[in-house]
């Protein structure tokens, strides 16, 4: 669902995002934002929905319980234990 909502750039460049805003998409002071600009809009994201799309569109390529950091310890000890 859309929602707008009407802030004001300040004279310093800041933009306040309004509590209702933050209690809506649970934010907290001090959030990691992106701020996304394409054409002329400004979009600002947080970095756990980021985080969170990223992790689903590489979630078909995932087997469970599969861990590619142990695999690839586990390839570094052969190559070492073959030199």
């Amino acid at each position: 669902m859309t929602h707008y909502t009407h802030t004001r750039l300040g004279e310093d460049r800041r933009v306040t995002i309004p509590a209702k805003v933050c209690t809506r998409l649970g934010l907290a002071a001090g959030e990691p934002l992106v701020l996304e600009e394409d054409h002329g809009t400004l979009r600002l994201i947080p970095c756990g929905h980021l985080l969170r799309d990223v992790q689903a569109a590489f979630a078909p390529y995932h087997t469970p319980g599969e861990s590619l950091v142990d695999e690839l310890i586990a390839e570094r000890r052969a190559e070492a234990a073959r030199e």
